[in-house]
Protein backbone atom coordinates (compact mmCIF):
# COMPACT_ATOMS: atom_id res chain seq x y z
CA UNK A 1 0.00 0.00 0.00
CA UNK A 2 1.61 3.15 -1.24
CA UNK A 3 -1.56 5.91 -0.30
CA UNK A 4 -1.73 7.39 2.84
CA UNK A 5 -5.72 8.97 2.55
CA UNK A 6 -7.94 10.19 4.67
CA UNK A 7 -10.60 7.21 5.58
CA UNK A 8 -8.41 4.60 4.07
CA UNK A 9 -10.09 1.24 5.19
CA UNK A 10 -5.74 -0.22 6.06
CA UNK A 11 -6.86 -0.20 10.26
CA UNK A 12 -10.47 -2.05 10.03
CA UNK A 13 -9.64 -4.42 7.06
CA UNK A 14 -9.42 -7.45 9.04
CA UNK A 15 -12.76 -6.89 10.07
CA UNK A 16 -13.99 -6.04 7.06
CA UNK A 17 -12.49 -8.91 4.83
CA UNK A 18 -14.14 -11.36 7.25
CA UNK A 19 -17.37 -10.71 6.20
CA UNK A 20 -16.09 -11.50 2.35
CA UNK A 21 -17.43 -14.20 0.06
CA UNK A 22 -15.15 -17.01 -1.65
CA UNK A 23 -14.12 -15.81 -4.70
CA UNK A 24 -12.11 -16.05 -8.16
CA UNK A 25 -12.96 -13.32 -9.31
CA UNK A 26 -12.67 -9.85 -7.54
CA UNK A 27 -14.29 -6.76 -8.49
CA UNK A 28 -13.55 -2.92 -6.41
CA UNK A 29 -15.20 0.19 -8.40
CA UNK A 30 -13.56 2.40 -5.93
CA UNK A 31 -9.68 1.76 -5.34
CA UNK A 32 -8.63 4.72 -3.72
CA UNK A 33 -5.16 3.55 -1.85
CA UNK A 34 -6.65 0.15 -1.82
CA UNK A 35 -6.74 -0.36 1.94
CA UNK A 36 -8.74 -3.36 1.37
CA UNK A 37 -7.53 -5.04 -1.68
CA UNK A 38 -3.36 -5.49 -0.89
CA UNK A 39 -4.55 -6.59 2.89
CA UNK A 40 -6.98 -9.63 1.22
CA UNK A 41 -6.41 -12.78 -0.26
CA UNK A 42 -5.68 -12.23 -3.75
CA UNK A 43 -8.35 -13.43 -6.14
CA UNK A 44 -7.33 -15.28 -9.52
CA UNK A 45 -8.98 -12.27 -11.57
CA UNK A 46 -8.86 -8.45 -10.53
CA UNK A 47 -11.17 -5.81 -11.85
CA UNK A 48 -10.10 -2.65 -10.27
CA UNK A 49 -10.88 1.49 -11.25
CA UNK A 50 -11.03 4.61 -9.93
CA UNK A 51 -12.33 7.89 -11.10
CA UNK A 52 -9.76 10.21 -9.68
CA UNK A 53 -6.67 10.62 -12.57
CA UNK A 54 -4.25 10.84 -10.09
CA UNK A 55 -5.17 7.37 -8.48
CA UNK A 56 -5.18 6.50 -12.22
CA UNK A 57 -1.82 7.50 -13.34
CA UNK A 58 0.16 6.59 -10.43
CA UNK A 59 -0.43 3.01 -10.78
CA UNK A 60 -0.23 3.40 -14.70
CA UNK A 61 3.12 4.88 -13.96
CA UNK A 62 3.67 2.19 -11.33
CA UNK A 63 3.32 -1.01 -13.83
CA UNK A 64 5.24 0.58 -16.84
CA UNK A 65 7.85 3.21 -15.25
CA UNK A 66 8.68 2.21 -11.71
CA UNK A 67 12.16 1.98 -11.58
CA UNK A 68 11.73 6.17 -12.67
CA UNK A 69 9.41 6.33 -10.45
CA UNK A 70 11.38 5.04 -7.44
CA UNK A 71 14.38 7.21 -8.64
CA UNK A 72 12.01 10.14 -8.45
CA UNK A 73 11.28 9.51 -4.66
CA UNK A 74 14.49 9.24 -3.57
CA UNK A 75 15.86 12.16 -4.11
CA UNK A 76 13.19 14.10 -3.68
CA UNK A 77 13.36 16.93 -0.28
CA UNK A 78 11.32 16.66 2.26
CA UNK A 79 10.42 19.75 2.19
CA UNK A 80 7.47 22.22 3.24
CA UNK A 81 7.99 24.40 0.23
CA UNK A 82 7.34 21.76 -2.00
CA UNK A 83 4.39 20.62 -0.17
CA UNK A 84 2.71 23.95 0.13
CA UNK A 85 3.74 24.69 -3.93
CA UNK A 86 2.03 21.24 -4.44
CA UNK A 87 -0.74 21.79 -3.15
CA UNK A 88 -2.02 24.34 -5.82
CA UNK A 89 0.20 23.24 -8.80
CA UNK A 90 -0.69 20.34 -10.78
CA UNK A 91 1.69 18.26 -13.09
CA UNK A 92 0.92 16.92 -16.41
CA UNK A 93 4.02 14.88 -16.78
CA UNK A 94 3.19 11.43 -15.25
CA UNK A 95 6.41 10.71 -12.89
CA UNK A 96 6.22 14.16 -12.14
CA UNK A 97 2.14 13.60 -11.54
CA UNK A 98 2.71 10.76 -10.09
CA UNK A 99 5.66 12.10 -7.37
CA UNK A 100 3.05 14.63 -6.53
CA UNK A 101 -0.27 12.73 -5.79
CA UNK A 102 2.44 10.28 -3.28
CA UNK A 103 4.25 13.17 -1.81
CA UNK A 104 0.78 14.97 -0.91
CA UNK A 105 -0.57 11.48 0.24
CA UNK A 106 2.28 10.03 2.63
CA UNK A 107 3.57 13.72 4.36
CA UNK A 108 0.25 15.16 4.71
CA UNK A 109 -0.84 15.18 7.92
CA UNK A 110 -3.52 12.18 8.50
CA UNK A 111 -3.11 11.62 4.73
CA UNK A 112 -4.63 15.29 3.75
CA UNK A 113 -2.91 17.49 2.12
CA UNK A 114 -3.85 20.97 3.96
CA UNK A 115 -0.87 20.82 6.24
CA UNK A 116 2.54 19.01 6.02
CA UNK A 117 3.41 16.37 8.61
CA UNK A 118 6.44 17.13 10.33
CA UNK A 119 8.87 15.18 12.66
CA UNK A 120 8.11 11.93 10.48
CA UNK A 121 11.54 11.20 9.55
CA UNK A 122 10.60 7.57 8.48
CA UNK A 123 8.12 8.86 6.18
CA UNK A 124 10.00 8.80 2.81
CA UNK A 125 11.94 5.50 4.13
CA UNK A 126 8.51 3.92 4.32
CA UNK A 127 7.36 4.98 1.15
CA UNK A 128 10.62 3.42 -0.47
CA UNK A 129 9.64 0.22 0.95
CA UNK A 130 5.90 -0.01 -0.08
CA UNK A 131 6.92 1.26 -3.34
CA UNK A 132 9.62 -1.91 -3.79
CA UNK A 133 6.91 -4.54 -2.10
CA UNK A 134 3.60 -3.12 -3.81
CA UNK A 135 4.24 -4.77 -7.56
CA UNK A 136 4.53 -7.99 -6.19
CA UNK A 137 0.70 -7.60 -4.52
CA UNK A 138 -0.60 -5.88 -8.38
CA UNK A 139 0.57 -7.99 -10.85
CA UNK A 140 -2.17 -9.35 -13.45
CA UNK A 141 -4.67 -6.65 -12.38
CA UNK A 142 -7.02 -4.63 -15.04
CA UNK A 143 -7.16 -1.23 -13.75
CA UNK A 144 -9.52 1.51 -15.04
CA UNK A 145 -10.11 5.35 -14.67
CA UNK A 146 -13.94 6.35 -14.81
CA UNK A 147 -17.62 6.88 -13.35
CA UNK A 148 -18.48 3.64 -11.70
CA UNK A 149 -21.80 3.36 -13.78
CA UNK A 150 -19.38 2.63 -16.70
CA UNK A 151 -17.25 0.25 -14.82
CA UNK A 152 -20.66 -1.80 -14.81
CA UNK A 153 -20.74 -1.72 -18.62
CA UNK A 154 -17.50 -3.49 -19.16
CA UNK A 155 -17.12 -5.63 -16.32
CA UNK A 156 -19.73 -8.24 -14.42
CA UNK A 157 -21.54 -10.52 -16.75
CA UNK A 158 -19.11 -10.43 -19.79
CA UNK A 159 -15.78 -11.15 -17.52
CA UNK A 160 -17.75 -13.51 -15.38
CA UNK A 161 -18.93 -15.80 -18.23
CA UNK A 162 -15.56 -15.81 -19.59
CA UNK A 163 -13.55 -16.86 -16.78
CA UNK A 164 -16.16 -18.82 -14.87
CA UNK A 165 -19.35 -19.37 -12.85
CA UNK A 166 -20.82 -16.01 -12.07
CA UNK A 167 -21.13 -16.98 -8.16
CA UNK A 168 -17.28 -16.99 -8.43
CA UNK A 169 -17.61 -12.83 -8.78
CA UNK A 170 -17.61 -10.60 -5.13
CA UNK A 171 -17.98 -6.85 -5.97
CA UNK A 172 -16.75 -4.81 -3.23
CA UNK A 173 -17.94 -1.18 -3.05
CA UNK A 174 -16.07 1.65 -1.29
CA UNK A 175 -17.71 5.07 -2.44
CA UNK A 176 -17.59 8.47 -0.28
CA UNK A 177 -20.11 8.49 2.44
CA UNK A 178 -23.05 10.24 2.67
CA UNK A 179 -23.18 12.94 4.71
CA UNK A 180 -19.45 13.63 5.40
CA UNK A 181 -17.04 15.45 3.35
CA UNK A 182 -15.42 13.81 0.10
CA UNK A 183 -13.38 14.48 -3.31
CA UNK A 184 -15.71 12.04 -5.41
CA UNK A 185 -15.63 14.32 -8.77
CA UNK A 186 -19.55 13.58 -9.33
CA UNK A 187 -21.27 16.39 -9.74
CA UNK A 188 -21.51 19.89 -8.34
CA UNK A 189 -22.49 18.79 -4.96
CA UNK A 190 -20.49 15.85 -4.62
CA UNK A 191 -21.47 12.11 -3.62
CA UNK A 192 -25.41 11.79 -3.32
CA UNK A 193 -28.60 9.27 -1.97
CA UNK A 194 -28.85 9.20 -5.93
CA UNK A 195 -25.36 7.94 -6.90
CA UNK A 196 -25.35 5.16 -3.76
CA UNK A 197 -29.19 4.53 -5.48
CA UNK A 198 -27.77 4.01 -9.11
CA UNK A 199 -24.82 2.00 -6.90
CA UNK A 200 -26.75 -0.23 -5.27
CA UNK A 201 -29.18 -1.47 -8.49
CA UNK A 202 -26.16 -2.01 -10.41
CA UNK A 203 -24.80 -4.19 -8.21
CA UNK A 204 -28.17 -6.43 -7.92
CA UNK A 205 -28.46 -5.76 -12.29
CA UNK A 206 -24.56 -7.53 -12.03
CA UNK A 207 -26.18 -10.85 -10.20
CA UNK A 208 -22.65 -11.38 -8.40
CA UNK A 209 -22.75 -11.33 -4.46
CA UNK A 210 -21.59 -7.44 -3.18
CA UNK A 211 -20.87 -5.53 -0.02
CA UNK A 212 -20.71 -1.88 0.29
CA UNK A 213 -19.37 0.23 3.02
CA UNK A 214 -21.28 2.78 4.63
CA UNK A 215 -22.12 4.82 8.07
CA UNK A 216 -25.12 3.42 9.79
CA UNK A 217 -26.55 6.84 8.96
CA UNK A 218 -30.85 6.89 8.54
CA UNK A 219 -30.70 7.71 5.38
CA UNK A 220 -28.13 4.35 4.50
CA UNK A 221 -30.04 2.04 6.70
CA UNK A 222 -33.74 2.97 5.06
CA UNK A 223 -32.16 2.25 1.67
CA UNK A 224 -30.47 -0.58 2.08
CA UNK A 225 -33.75 -1.90 3.89
CA UNK A 226 -36.00 -0.79 0.58
CA UNK A 227 -33.60 -3.14 -1.36
CA UNK A 228 -34.12 -5.94 1.12
CA UNK A 229 -30.12 -6.11 1.89
CA UNK A 230 -28.43 -7.26 4.75
CA UNK A 231 -26.25 -4.87 7.16
CA UNK A 232 -23.48 -6.02 9.37
CA UNK A 233 -22.15 -3.65 11.64
CA UNK A 234 -18.41 -3.93 11.60
CA UNK A 235 -17.10 -1.36 14.21
CA UNK A 236 -17.49 1.86 15.73
CA UNK A 237 -14.69 4.83 14.07
CA UNK A 238 -14.46 8.25 15.59
CA UNK A 239 -14.27 10.92 12.01
CA UNK A 240 -13.11 14.30 12.03
CA UNK A 241 -16.72 15.11 13.35
CA UNK A 242 -18.59 12.49 15.13
CA UNK A 243 -18.77 8.84 16.19
CA UNK A 244 -20.03 6.73 13.63
CA UNK A 245 -20.67 2.72 12.94
CA UNK A 246 -18.91 1.13 9.65
CA UNK A 247 -21.32 -1.21 8.33
CA UNK A 248 -21.43 -3.48 5.10
CA UNK A 249 -24.41 -3.09 3.03
CA UNK A 250 -24.72 -7.14 1.77
CA UNK A 251 -26.69 -9.37 -0.83
CA UNK A 252 -25.77 -11.88 1.26
CA UNK A 253 -26.25 -13.32 4.48
CA UNK A 254 -24.08 -13.84 7.65
CA UNK A 255 -24.45 -15.56 11.22
CA UNK A 256 -24.50 -11.70 12.33
CA UNK A 257 -26.00 -9.94 9.67
CA UNK A 258 -28.91 -7.67 11.23
CA UNK A 259 -31.50 -7.20 9.02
Amino acid sequence: MILRRLGNKKAIAPKIIAHFPDHRIYIEPFFGAGGIFFYKPRAKYNFLNDLDADVANLWDVYFNRKEELIEAVEVIPYHEKLFQDWRTKTEDEPIRKALRFLFLSNFGYMGKTETMAFNDKSSKKRVLLNLKKTLEDITDVQFMNTDFRKCFKKWTIIEAEKRGRLDTSFIYNDPPYLSTTNNYSCGKNGWSKQDLTDLIELNIKSGAKFAISEFDNEEVIELAKSYNLNIINIVERQTMKSRNTEILITNYKLNNTLF
